[in-house]
């Protein structure tokens, strides 16, 4: 994961409009779960929604002992899939985001828009 990156609030907003969805499996009485429930959190900004509003944001609560999943899909059918309990949310954030600045960088080179979809 990469360390000390820092991606502007506008350009962060502008990537998230390559997220298709995102999922966070979690069991709350978990400790391990800390970093799940942060970045489901963070995605769920009145910013983000507005960026992008076909973002589907799921949730899903259980109650067994299986490690936090949080998945990330791309409008280009790509995924990102972490162990959330292995990382911080911002680890997470930070490789989606630049996942997000490669589609972002293969469109502009297409002479393509997102917002033209």
């Amino acid at each position: 994961m990469p360390g000390a990156l820092k991606i502007s609030r506008n350009a962060s907003t502008h990537l998230f409009k390559y997220i298709s969805s995102v999922e966070v499996k979690f069991n709350p009485f978990d400790s391990r779960t800390r970093s799940a429930r942060e970045l489901l959190r963070q995605v769920q900004a009145e910013r983000f929604a507005k960026a992008n509003p076909k973002l589907k944001i799921s949730t899903s609560v259980v109650a067994t002992a299986d490690p936090p999943v949080v998945k990330f899909d791309f409008v280009d059918g790509t995924q990102r899939i972490y162990d959330s309990q292995q990382y911080i949310a911002k680890e997470m954030m930070e490789d989606v985001l630049l996942a997000a600045n490669a589609l972002d960088i293969g469109y502009e080179l297409e002479g393509k828009s997102i917002d033209d979809k």
